[in-house]
């Protein structure tokens, strides 16, 4: 059920960005900022609801803490340390060359682009699938089934998504992005594997025992992917002050490396706390 919200919350979301865009011509950044606003707005109060007025259930079992700063620093401990376990041997060996660097821009765009990122995918997308999706099944059945089914269903997300939004658009007279299985522009295998790649790294950070455990898929949803978009140069709009080449084309595959390597990190601190947990039982 929160899948399906998620998929109707972003369609929707697509559609009245750009309905609004029509009537105050917000530009791409305003676009993109109403668009992201409006997801987290749609989706996170719904899930909640789901949760505490129809399952009746606590929103603690979802991985929420009221203190998620360690949960946070967590995520984002992996996502940067793997990335320079995967990026710097690249550099080093000459397959990814990095032109130029403007600091004051890199500093703007990572904080647009963390905003952004954090209510348009992070955000809702973490509390739908590995908050409500993934604890619901685990309640039911088991870690192992629950990781299943939420990995099938993360990388399905965008053709829904496009039935959602191409509906919606129908029924508003707004620009449709017209059916289709991925986003404009993808390879479809390619596609399929980073989010099954990245569906099982964030169910890893999700078995963490940890109260606020959410957290850590949450932050290390948002800094995995800016450093994705600050190598690949930021957005047509907005520049990531980096410029990156890849020297060696197949060096873009090591975006799913440093996707394993972090899934490998987050099993390899929950075992170390469940070994600590049940030394000092």
């Amino acid at each position: 059920m929160a899948w399906l919200i998620l998929c109707a919350g972003i369609g929707l979301s697509v559609t009245l960005g750009r309905l609004f865009n029509e009537w105050f011509s917000l530009g791409q950044a305003g676009l993109a900022a109403i668009q992201a606003l409006l997801v987290s707005a749609l989706v996170v109060p719904a899930v909640l609801l789901l949760r505490r007025r129809i399952d009746h259930k606590s929103l603690n079992g979802l991985g929420l803490a009221r203190r998620s700063t360690r949960p946070a620093a967590i995520g984002v401990a992996v996502a940067l340390a793997t990335a320079c376990l995967v990026w710097l041997p690249a550099l080093g060996a000459g397959w990814l060359a990095i032109e130029n660097v403007d600091l004051p821009q890199l500093m703007m765009f990572f904080l647009v682009n963390a905003l952004l990122l954090t209510f348009y995918e992070a955000l809702p997308e973490e509390m739908a699938l590995r908050g409500y999706a993934w604890t619901t099944i685990r309640e039911s059945w088991t870690p192992f089934l629950s990781t299943l089914v939420v990995t099938a269903l993360f990388p399905l997300s965008s053709a829904v998504i496009s039935i959602m939004q191409t509906g919606s658009a129908l029924l508003l007279g707004v620009e449709t992005s017209g059916l289709a299985l991925v986003p404009p522009g993808n390879d479809a295998i390619a596609y399929f594997l980073q989010l099954i790649f990245f569906g099982l790294a964030l169910a890893a950070a999700r078995r963490i025992p940890v109260p606020g455990a959410l957290a850590i898929c949450i932050a290390f949803h948002v800094v995995q992917l800016s450093i994705n978009r600050i190598l690949l140069g930021g957005f047509e709009w907005f520049d990531s002050g980096v410029s990156a080449v890849f020297v060696e084309p197949d060096a873009i595959a090591l975006v799913l490396v440093h996707i394993m390597i972090s899934g490998i990190a987050f099993l390899a601190i929950r075992k170390k706390m469940e070994r600590r947990s049940a030394n000092q039982a």
